[in-house]
């Protein structure tokens, strides 16, 4: 199983980045978690990296907002009539949007939480290393959004929780440390998020950027 970040907030060199979050999973399946702003950085950043962005089982988008679903117009072109599963409230030209209303399995080790508050879901994945989870914002909450995936896969606690926190308080990571062996704040996480993490929980601290793959 592999992560590979195709955009964070930080860049690493050799890649183009903007405010936004987009990981290629690939294990028992390929789909796209999140879509950036704009193509152009997907399809630089996959080309770099000496990935494809196209033959994608599915897609995911964690909620409507411009800089997690604004290149999903370049996945459709590449992969048409694709089916993306997402909270009410859009559409992609040439993509299937599949609404995501209550937590469940939207694949075979694959997991929904569920729209929460109606608006954002993130999703979990079976992998060798443990039940990986990754979130876009966080809106809802990082550790809501945790619970409910650990609750619905049937896992006590996750191996890595990845994404966007929403500037969390230290309070909520805290909480957070407890639910996972591994955290990964990225996006809009905020650097005290990262550094807090990084000062009081080392060994649990992995570190995201532009770029970035993970083995699992």
């Amino acid at each position: 199983m592999r992560l590979t970040v195709l955009n964070d907030n930080t860049r690493a060199k050799g890649l183009i980045n903007d405010w936004g979050w987009s990981v290629l999973a690939e294990g028992n399946y390929r789909f796209l978690f999140d879509a950036d702003t704009r193509g152009e950085v997907l399809a630089h950043n996959s080309k770099v990296l000496g990935t494809s962005l196209r033959n994608l089982d599915f897609a995911v988008l964690s909620h409507w907002h411009y800089d997690h679903y604004g290149g999903f117009p370049l996945i459709a072109q590449l992969n048409p009539g694709l089916r993306l599963y997402a909270p009410p409230g859009g559409t992609i030209e040439g993509l299937t949007v599949f609404e995501v209303i209550d937590a469940g399995e939207i694949a075979e080790g694959v997991w929904t939480s569920g729209a929460l508050n109606g608006f954002e879901h993130a999703i979990a994945i079976e992998t060798p290393s443990g039940l990986v989870i990754i979130v876009g914002c966080s809106h809802p909450g990082v550790d809501r959004l945790t619970e409910t995936l650990l609750d619905v896969s049937g896992y006590e606690k996750a191996h890595l929780v990845i994404g966007g926190f929403h500037y969390p308080s230290r309070r909520t990571l805290d909480k957070l440390t407890r639910m996972t062996e591994f955290i990964a704040p990225a996006h809009c996480s905020g650097d005290e998020a990262k550094v807090y993490v990084r000062k009081n929980y080392p060994g649990k601290f992995v570190e995201v950027k532009t770029g970035t793959i993970i083995e699992l």
